[in-house]
């Protein structure tokens, strides 16, 4: 038996590299910086691209806004026309979105596109006075024929109609989200001259739509909630249903060939009723007409509910202030860590013919982690930064129904003046690029995420290693090495001794796929005994990987006995 085992040990170890080139594929990466895509200059968006294609980011989503494209956005009446057609737009609002798509296409990338906020004056009920943001009762047949509008736009072959540029709306009309956009965007710099109008020539296809951002957010939906016998009950869910209704079918007409994502919601919300935006869970079963125990609802707002569309589930799984693994009290949030919570939701939600069956796959489309510099309020260090991003994608991505991982944004956006509650130093800090371009730590390791972390099986423990290889269009390889954490070397590489092959151990409450040395998607998972004071590290081997070594980790203790709760 013990000449056996011995055998068996050898053979493993003779396993010098795992390929990554039949496994299913990795979940797509998307990043979102509509500061620079869309208001940035053509310069700056091209440098920005090709940025983003040097760490394998291959998908960039963009904002359709409503507000700043619609015509006559201020009036109180609905516009003249046919507003399913992009040609009854004025083709200068177009402008920015028609650039951002044309040169992430001619980057050798893919746009995705939010149907997304705020509303014109004309298609909401509510909000009296205020020019801005408008989101309250959003007229759901009037939101459906801009999303057609923005769907035939970009299908594939549509030549924009110079003769029609302008035809409702004069070129000096104010448009309140614009100009605030605009100031939003343009600090610390003047504003950008745009070119004269391009030359006619088709607009490039967009593949993937989404219907409206956050919906059980206060900031882009409203209301949150309705009294309903003396208590506070979920309102915007029926609000987006009616939306989802009335635009997939619009989307679909006018771009057969696209996937139309649903949700986008929030990954945090009110543990209050009344208060704020509706928690993702509690938000998820009132959209779906369910009860807390998934039993159909049919009273009231669900009287008329029928199987909701769509190709996909989007979610925006913060958890800007607490590490990746870090459980919410309130368990109808959903940060990156109750990603099982959510993928089980949606599953039974499909079983029970609540929701279509594509909406069971996910799409993360925002994520990130604010640094401190440049944000004085922000929790971790841009050291911090890369790790802990390679943490929360290797939780999101375990299971096969995620099929993208995003980054918000690419660059930090300046620190004043200083934005709203939750902004206290102005913008959003979540990029990997300092505000000047400069790259963060982050930047460099964002290609090639890993994390480690102690696991136990009985009395023995393991270091879980896992990574992965991110945009690799061919086969690639990769090499465990390790280190004692105190080896001191004059070479880089010194001190770094590679470990062929991995261990596979039998180890419990671990589902079998977690527990194998290769993991889908360009990825790997390996298994070596825990040893303290032991650092591991990623050696990434072949064209598609640009051989190069990941950061030195430290295996994350073993979890304790109950999960932490924040």
């Amino acid at each position: 038996m013990t000449a056996l085992r011995t055998l068996l040990l050898c053979l493993a170890l003779m396993i010098l590299a795992v390929p990554a080139a039949h496994a299913r594929p990795a979940p797509e990466t998307v990043v979102q910086d509509d500061a620079l895509f869309l208001h940035g200059s053509e310069e700056e968006i091209q440098m920005g691209l090709r940025q983003a294609r040097d760490i394998g980011i291959r998908r960039v989503r963009l904002t359709a806004g409503w507000s700043v494209i619609a015509p006559a956005p201020t009036l109180e009446t609905v516009p003249e026309g046919d507003l399913a057609d992009p040609a009854a737009y004025p083709r200068d609002h177009w402008r920015n979105l028609d650039r951002a798509v044309r040169l992430t296409v001619e980057a050798g990338m893919r746009p995705m596109i939010d149907i997304a906020f705020w509303a014109p004056r004309w298609a909401i009920n509510g909000q009296p006075g205020e020019t801005t943001r408008l989101r309250t009762n959003i007229d759901a047949a009037q939101y459906a024929r801009f999303a057609e509008a923005v769907a035939r736009r970009y299908a594939g072959g549509y030549v924009p109609n110079r003769s029609l540029a302008s035809a409702i709306a004069p070129a000096a009309e104010r448009r309140p989200d614009a100009n605030l956009l605009e100031s939003l965007f343009g600090r610390r710099k003047p504003p950008v001259a745009l070119p004269p109008l391009a030359q006619e020539k088709a607009l490039p296809a967009v593949d993937l739509f989404t219907i409206w951002n956050e919906p059980n957010h206060s900031g882009f939906l409203q209301p949150q909630w309705r009294r309903e016998g003396g208590r506070y009950v979920p309102h915007s869910p029926h609000l987006y249903r009616a939306m989802v209704y009335a635009a997939y079918p619009a989307i679909k007409r006018a771009a057969p060939d696209s996937r139309v994502l649903i949700g986008g919601t929030a990954s945090g919300g009110s543990s209050t009723a009344g208060r704020s935006g509706v928690p993702p869970l509690l938000f998820l079963r009132a959209f779906a007409c369910v009860d807390e125990r998934l039993r159909p609802v049919r009273s009231g707002p669900c009287g008329n509910f029928e199987r909701i569309p769509g190709d996909g589930w989007s979610h925006h799984p913060y958890s800007l202030r607490t590490l990746p693994d870090a459980q919410p009290e309130d368990t109808d949030k959903l940060p990156v860590a109750s990603t099982p919570r959510l993928m089980r939701t949606l599953r039974k939600l499909v079983a029970g013919g609540r929701i279509e069956a594509a909406n069971a796959t996910v799409y993360m489309t925002e994520y990130g982690y604010e640094t401190n510099p440049p944000d004085p309020k922000a929790v971790f260090s841009p050291r911090q930064q890369g790790r802990l991003l390679a943490w929360a994608e290797y939780l999101a991505t375990r299971d096969p129904g995620v099929v993208m991982w995003p980054q918000f944004q690419l660059r930090d956006r300046p620190g004043d003046p200083a934005g709203p509650k939750m902004r206290p130093y102005g913008d959003w800090q979540t990029g990997l690029l300092n505000a000047d371009g400069t790259p963060k730590p982050a930047y460099h390791e964002y290609r090639t995420p890993a994390f480690a972390a102690c696991r136990r099986s009985g009395k023995r423990r393991w270091i879980e290693v896992w990574g992965r290889v991110r945009g690799a269009d061919e086969a690639s390889s990769v090499q465990l090495q390790v280190r004692t954490r105190g080896a001191v070397a004059a070479a880089a590489a010194a001190g770094w001794r590679t470990v062929p092959g991995g261990i596979r151990p039998r180890l419990r409450g671990f589902r079998a796929a977690q527990a194998q040395e290769s993991s889908p998607g360009a990825a790997i998972t390996r298994f070596i005994p825990w040893r303290r004071g032991l650092q591991v590290r990623l050696q990434w081997n072949g064209d598609g990987a640009q051989a190069s070594a990941g950061a030195a980790l430290t295996a994350r203790p073993c979890p304790a006995a109950k999960s932490r709760r924040r």
